[in-house]
This record gives C-alpha cells, structure tokens and sequence, in this order.
C-alpha cells in the first residue's frame, strides 16, 4: 500500500515514540469527530499534542521566512517516522488564564471588544464628562449663528482664552501682546486695558488669562467682522473662544463658550476627536491614568493590617506599624500613644474591643479633625496637625522608601481593590461619557455574554441607523452567539481572561475559532468539557459537531461518558499508564469497545462496570460548618451548611455560583482564620464551625512545580529521605558527605557543565533550541564522585529514576521511604518515576500527588479539605482510586467538600449542596441541600435531571459495596 493510498481520508502515523508511545501505526480519519481516551498517564497528550500538533506546527513553521520564525516559539520535531495526510493544526489546550496580560478579558481575546469600541467610536454620543453638556463639533457658520440667538442690539465681547500662569510669567507675556496691538484682557474675571499700571493681582498663585479679541454690537451687518474676529479669537484661544452677552446697560452680562472642534455645549471644553483607542484598556487614550486600564489597584487591607484583633494596639495589632527601621517604629508607637490620649481610647484592650469609630479613624485618618503630636527629643512644642490615618502613613513610606525589603513585605498587607478613579471602570472619564443606545462601553462590558448577546439583537434590528458598521455588528453578534454556544453565556465581558479556569479559558479561544469559520483544518482539544454540568456538554457537543460538518477534523482528549459515546471514532490508549501505557488498545465507533477484550471504556459504556463506593453512607451527627449570606459576585446572600466529617458535593450548572460559595468565600475564610493566609473572603456575614478544624488544605490541579528539577520525590518530601539514606552509607561517611551533596539543585554533588539539569542546550538560531544529554554526567545529573556512593548497588540517579512500585520493593526495610511510597501507590501512581520532571504531569496526576502528600501526614481527623473539580483529566479507573481515597480520607475524621459535575461522584457523596437554577445573574441560590438520596425529589435541580437520565441505563455490577451507617 503506498503513501497516499494509506492517507486517503486518513491521517497516518508511523512510528510513534513520542514519551511512553510504544511505537505504533496509527489512522486517524479525517472529517470525524474524534475522542482520545485511556487512564491517566497513558499517552494520551503524547499523541495528540505532543505528536499530532507538533508535527503540524512544526510544518507550518517551515513555510515560513527565517524573519518571521524568530518571533514565534519554536517546538521541536516529534520522535516519529512520520505523519501523512495532517492538514493544519490548531490546538486548543487546557490550560487556565493565570499568567496572561491583567488587562486581557473575555471581550478582549475573542475580539468581541474592538468590534464594539468601533461601533462607539462610530455612533456614540459624546458628553461632557465635567457638566454632562452634549460634546459636538460645530462649523464657524454654526458658531456664528449660536450667537445671533442672542437678542438684537446686545453688546458683545469676543474673548479667547490665552494662558493660566504665575504673576511672574504674566508680567513677562503681556508687553509682547501689547506689541501684537491688543489691546484689554481679562485677569480673573476683571476687564483691563493693557495701557494701565498695576493691573496683575496680588497674592494670587495663578492667574487665568483671555484676551479681548473684539466689542461688536449685535446686528445682521455685523456678521462679516463677526466671522472674522472669531477666526482670530480660535486661533488664539486653541479653538476655543468666550462669549460675553448684555442685553442693554442695566442687564447683567453672561457667558457662553464656543468652538469650531469637539467641545461641550455648555462649558466650552474642547476634546480630541473620538477614536477606537479611546475604548482600548491598553491605549494611553483610553486607559485610566491611575490604574493604567488594569481596573485595579495594590491597597492596603484593613483586615491584614490587623490579622489578629485578640490583641491590643500595644502589644502590635497593627502589624505593618511595626515594621521598618528602629527609629520608625518609635515614631509610630508615639502616635499611637498619643492618639489614645486625645481621642481616647484603651491601647491595652484587644483591637475587637476598640469601638469600630475608633479604629477606623486610626486606621483611616480624621480627615478635618486636628491632633497635636510631639514627635522627637527636646523642647520642642507639639505640632497641630490632621492625622491621616495608619494607612496613608504606610501608602507615604511604600512611595518614598528606599528599601526593596521592606516594600516587599509591606506589600503582603495589601490586596487589589478596584481603582478609586475609574471605580474599576478600566477607563478615562471622557471614554466613560460615550453612549450608545444609553450604555457606556463600560456598562456594556459589564454585561454578561447572554445580556450582550440580546443587546446587540437590538441593535441589528435598527441596522438602518447603523448603516455604515453593518459588519462589525454582524461580527459582534456571531462572536457572542458562539460563547453562549459553548456554554459561556454566564460570564461578563469584562472578566479577566486570567481568572477563567482551564474549561473556561479553552471554550473561549473554541468560540474564536468558530468565528474564524475556518475549513479543513485539524483541531485539537483537551477535555473541553471541563467546568460544564452534564446539561451544558450537549450545547458544546452541537458545537463540536459543527466543526466537524464545516469539513474539519476534530480529535478531542475526553474521558466524559457523553462526549465518548457522541464520537464518530475512538481511540483508547493504555493499558496501564506511564511505562505500562503508550499502546492502542482500542481505535473504532464507541459502540463496539465493549466487545474488545482489551478496552477499559468498554465496560462502563455498556453498564457491566461503574464507579462504587469503598465505605458507608455516613449520616451527619457531628456538627455543620454554617456559612451566612454569601453575596460574592452573583450569590444571593445565601446560607448554607456543610455536615462536619462527611463526603459534601457542590454541584451546579456553569456559573450558578460554585467556585464564588465554596473557593472564593469559604476555603478563603478558613484558610483566613485557621491558617493565617493573607487572603481576603468573598463578602458574606459569618462562618460558624470552623472550630471543628485544625487546618484547612485546598487541593486544586496547579503544577506541583514549573521547573524540571520539580518532582514527585521533592514534591512529597521523599527526596530529603533518600539523601538523608545515601549520606549514612559507609563510603559517605568516610568521604564527609553530607545529606545536600545528593541534591542536584546545589553546588558540590551535581555536574557543574549542566548545572544538575543533565541536559544541555544547543541555540540552533533560526531552529527550535535542541536539548542533547549531558556528556559529562550523561543525563545522570551528579558528578563521578556522588554517583560513587550507592545503595543495594543503586546510586542515587538510578534511584530516581525507578517507578513507585520498582522503588517500594528496593527501600522495603526503609519504613519511613516506605510510609511515602505507599501513599503514591495508593492514588494510583505506582507507574511514576520518582524524579519524573513535574512539567510533564498531567493535571490529574499533579492534584493525585498532592493528596498523596496529605495523606503521607499524620492524620488528625480534623482537617477541612476542598476540591475542586478533581475527576478533571481522570478516567473512570482512576476516578475509583480518587474516591477511594476520599472516603479514606473522610473515614479518618476528616470533612471533605468536592465541587464537581461528574455524574458518578455526585451518586457516591454522603451530602449535595446544588447551585442554581441557572447560571450568571440567574444563578446563585441553593436549590438543594441534603443526603444524595433525596435529590432526584428536587424538581427546580437541573442536576436531578441528569442524574436521573444517567440512572436509566442497564443495571451495573459495582465495584464496591455499599452500606449505610450513622456518622
């Protein structure tokens, strides 16, 4: 078979070694849907964007110019024989926002916010942001006719605004006008001929300066000397001039100004024309000059400033106050000493004691009220000044010190907090008073994509007004069609790109790529049902499907239930992971994997297998954690109570409110007061029961390290036992060596040619850098002398690089090694190497290893643990090991509160907090909240839904047994 037989309607791989790839041939079929799956660890990214989306970028960078690759990133080529029949590749990654540009939001990067700043640009009417007048541009024939409005016969005097100087500058400037032949001027508001002496005020700090340009008494034969002493008071006045109007001499004179550009119809202010850049958060024409469009600023937090407020002022509530240089510290203590006198108040009773008055005039200031402090040794008197507040003071000392080490500490008593000038607005007050259809671009941005999406239907309904922008409206509409599409209809335009999670982030570089309307090109994804409720993924399985109708190949990382079985072609990779995976053990239409012998997905498609419960059902009898009207972002001043030592839930529909309740007010709070975070809680009333717990830990699926050197044995502390264990060898002891020279992260043990990183790098110019093994140490990391001193004829490179598994039974007599190593077999990652490099773990396996680190503690059974999303990247086996390992967790004592949307979790949990009804402004209200068993009673619960649709399939054998007993 050649070469184009073999890819016809095919995307053939040969070859692939790609990490654990075993090797293989591989068709895929273009124009199909297609759903990569398998057990954590198995190769799956390998294949399709270690593989497929290298190879295809890889391609496309060779077509270009050696000019243009310089400025895009480089991959290297893919271990594989090759790849036939690879259209271009777009891939769309799981990966959150965290890291990208603080002005970047969702209207940015689907570029939903340069078609609606044209459209204001465009259409929006401008207002004065100073008086609210009207802001238009008039011809000089306009201008004159303004004045003709005026009575006839009324005296005029025509002024052009000149200067606003010091006396100093003014005695210098008025010669040279008396040279020019004008005659008068007007100095703050007073009238004098230029001829006179003494006509400069004094004591005045500035002086605001206009010259008379002409007097005319109002008539028709007067326009032509008019016209022309406008002319002349424009060019004087910078576009400006100033009116002055008296009907006859026993009338009051008024004023008006007037101008041929952009100016305010009442005041006269002239402003530049309105462009686009005056809407970009990233334009100096636009963005706030305090915050510089980010919309936010560092502040200092009063519940920082003083973290524990069982303490008095005098023993140091105030925390901040007590840092810096011997004499600042004097000075502050004086103050306060000081100020306790004269307001009064205790400064040896607790800070909750102070009456709250008191301790925000201490931390806030006095504003007008006076104090006299005497500051300093000697006679000096006191001196009589306003107290600004310890926060002002401290804002004084972060302007002006000198000190890198003292700013960085003080800025862990801080927190961003919306701009005081834009109010978090991101934009100049000018910006601000454009409108269009009665919204300021703000105000449109602050919309949710569903709000949005109905205001612009309006919009397209009054095309006839909006003649000229017709595209950019139809361009707006289709974007904002798009994200609802993909289940994003929740989220404001202005939220921070950087604040999505990973599903969210990855729907709406989806929702982009739709709008592109892009044909034959092979689109990657990963998981990107991610953060969506089980009714959310059929909207974004439409979305899929039209892709793929469009003439595109769509191969898609998936372990959700829906999607695989919504799949054209499956492929599944395993059997195991990490050494143990990398092979096809299935590749076909889902519905034949459960007759394949080897498929893992099979048995859980055809209902033989489900995930099932390793412990009982327990009742709650030990007590709740209460929290009371949470109103973070869009919850509805809630309350909710979580049972103490039980397995909780939280489900919902996207943007209900889940990650606000349980992330953002909750493990904050607890972290706040348990474990002396510096984190500020979502706005809510109280916490009750947080005496339950010693510690709270939340575990998320972040990179347990960015950098190589980053691994599991680090990560869990096992990297301290192992060269605790090399530094005791005989050979060690003889030669001095102590633990640190087993670590390749400091000088003495590693190779000094590759600074512990066994591999060096080759700059290839114009070529993705190559990274080629060591030839000193050989990739092993350490010197010849460190790799001299071994254990049961292992040195410590060799080590490292051994499996869990491999490694349980070499350190079997090592009960401490051993304690560690067990907790990593138990999660499922006995496949691991212990010095595997943490930037090539998947997010499962980062979040399996932290719960591993938990669970290598002492457990106490008082701990608070919060998940969120942790079935994220895992497949059903694994998701078996993940709640075995919760329930131990849980049967140890401990409280465990889950957010998830995975059907099978939800079935197992003890309690179910559900979020609702829907999501964005609609969300935010507990719609559920008891034992599991009770859900499928709520009729309002889109979860009960679903959860009863998925029980309908045929009776499953469990995996575990189930009993219920009291808590």
């Amino acid at each position: 078979m050649d070469a184009h037989s073999k890819s016809a309607g095919y995307i053939f791989l040969k070859g692939a070694r790609e990490h654990n790839l075993k090797n293989f041939d591989l068709r895929i079929p273009r124009g199909q849907l297609v759903v990569v799956t398998g057990v954590s660890g198995s190769g799956k990214s390998s294949l399709a964007f270690d593989t497929l989306y290298a190879e295809g970028y890889r391609k496309y960078m060779d077509s270009l110019s050696t000019k243009a690759r310089q400025l895009l990133d480089q991959v290297t080529k893919p271990d594989i024989d090759y790849i036939e029949g690879l259209s271009p590749v777009i891939a769309i990654e799981q990966r959150t926002g965290a890291g990208a540009n603080p002005r970047s939001t969702v209207a940015t990067v689907t570029e939903i916010a340069d078609y609606a700043r044209l459209l204001w640009a465009l259409y929006g009417s401008v207002y004065c942001p100073n008086d609210g007048g009207q802001v238009e541009r008039r011809s000089l024939d306009d201008c004159i006719n303004r004045i003709y409005q005026e009575p006839d016969r009324s005296r005029l005097l025509i002024l052009a605004p000149f200067l606003t100087v010091k006396p100093s500058i003014l005695r210098d400037e008025l010669p040279r006008l008396r040279q020019r032949g004008f005659q008068r001027v007007r100095i703050n508001g007073r009238i004098s001929n230029l001829d006179e002496d003494d006509i400069i005020p004094r004591g005045v700090g500035e002086l605001t300066v206009e010259i008379v340009i002409d007097r005319i008494l109002l008539s028709s034969e007067q326009r032509s000397r008019l016209a022309d002493s406008l002319e002349l008071a424009f060019r004087e006045g910078k576009d400006r001039a100033v009116i002055l109007a008296q009907q006859d001499s026993s009338a009051p004179w008024h004023e008006f100004s007037i101008s041929q550009h952009f100016a305010c119809s009442r005041c006269g202010q002239v402003y530049d024309a309105i462009t686009p850049r005056n809407f970009s958060y990233n334009s100096p024409e636009g963005a706030c000059s305090l915050c510089h469009g980010i919309g936010e600023t560092l502040q200092f937090s009063d519940q920082l400033m003083v973290p524990d407020t069982s303490k008095s002022i005098r023993n140091g509530a105030i925390k901040p106050w007590r840092l810096g240089s011997r004499r600042m510290i004097i000075r502050h203590n004086a103050i306060l000493k000081q100020l306790a006198e004269q307001l009064p108040f205790d400064a040896t009773i607790p800070w909750a004691e102070i009456p709250e008055v008191y301790r925000q005039l201490i931390l806030h200031g006095g504003g007008e009220r006076l104090f006299s402090f005497k500051l300093g040794g000697g006679n000096r008197s006191p001196e009589v000044v306003p107290f600004t507040g310890v926060i002002e003071d401290l804002n004084e000392i972060w302007r002006n010190t000198s000190s890198e080490g003292l700013r960085a500490r003080l800025m862990t008593y801080q927190i961003r907090k919306p701009c005081a000038r834009c109010n978090g607005r991101r934009l100049k007050p000018l910006s601000l008073s454009v409108r269009l259809k009665g919204l300021n671009f703000a105000e449109f941005m602050d919309m949710t994509i569903s709000e949005a999406h109905a205001f612009t239907e309006q919009l397209m309904a009054g095309m006839e007004d909006l003649e000229e922008a017709a595209d950019a409206v139809s361009g707006l509409e289709q974007r904002l069609r798009f994200l609802r599409e993909v289940g994003l209809d929740y989220l404001t335009l202005a939220r921070t790109y950087a604040s999505l999670s990973g599903g969210e982030s990855q729907r709406v570089r989806l929702a982009t790529q739709l709008g592109m309307g892009l044909v034959g090109v092979t689109y990657v994804l990963d998981e990107p049902t991610i953060g969506l409720h089980p009714l959310d993924t059929k909207r974004l399985l439409k979305t899929l499907r039209d892709l793929r109708d469009r003439g595109n190949a769509v191969i898609v990382v998936e372990h959700d239930e829906e999607t695989v079985r919504a799949a054209d072609h499956l492929i599944e990779l395993g059997p195991g992971a990490g050494r143990l995976g990398g092979e096809v053990i299935f590749a076909g239409p889902p519905d034949l994997a459960p007759s394949s012998n080897r498929s893992h997905v099979g048995p859980f498609l055809d209902g033989s297998m489900e995930v099932g419960r390793n412990g009982a059902i327990l009742l709650p009898e030990r007590g709740w954690l209460t929290v009371h009207r949470a109103s973070h972002n869009n919850l509805q001043e809630v309350d909710v109570s979580f049972p103490v030592g039980l397995l909780t839930c939280v489900t919902g529909v996207s943007g209900s409110g889940k990650s606000s309740l349980v992330i953002d007010v909750l493990s904050r709070a607890a972290a706040f007061k348990l474990n002396r975070a510096k984190s500020i809680p979502g706005s809510h009333k109280g916490i009750d029961g947080l005496d339950h717990f010693r510690t709270v830990v939340r575990v998320d699926q972040e990179p347990i390290g960015r950098s190589p050197r980053s691994n599991p044995a680090t990560y869990i502390k096992l990297f301290d036992l192992l060269r605790t264990l090399f530094s005791r060898s005989p050979l060690a002891k003889v030669r001095g060596y102590r633990p640190s020279r087993f670590s390749f992260n400091v000088r003495g043990g590693r190779c000094e040619r590759c600074k512990g990183d066994g591999m060096t790098r080759l700059d290839m110019q114009f070529l993705a850098d190559v990274y080629v093994e060591c030839p000193s140490c050989r990739g092993r990391r350490y010197n010849r002398e460190t790799l001299d001193i071994r254990f049961k004829g292992l040195n410590i490179a060799e080590v490292l690089d051994l499996t869990v598994d491999e490694a349980l039974s070499l350190f079997r007599n090592q009960p401490r090694i051993v304690d560690k190593l067990k907790t990593l077999s138990a999660v499922g990652l006995g496949y691991l190497c212990l010095g595997q490099a943490a930037n090539t773990l998947s997010g499962g396996e980062a979040q399996r290893i932290k719960l591993a680190l938990e669970l290598s503690k002492r457990q106490q059974g008082d701990t608070l643990y919060i998940l969120d999303e942790p079935t994220t990247g895992l497949h059903w086996l694994d998701i078996q090991k993940l709640m075995d390992l919760l329930f131990q967790l849980r049967d140890s004592g401990n409280t465990i509160i889950v957010i998830e949307h995975h059907l099978d979790v939800i079935k197992l949990a003890d309690w179910i907090v559900d979020l609702g009804p829907e999501g964005g402004s609609n969300g935010g209200e507990i719609i559920f909240s008891g034992p599991g068993r009770d859900l499928p009673k709520c009729l309002k619960s889109a979860t009960a839904r679903c959860l009863e649709e998925y029980n309908k399939r045929p009776p499953q054998v469990q995996m575990h047994t189930t009993e219920t007993i009291p808590g």
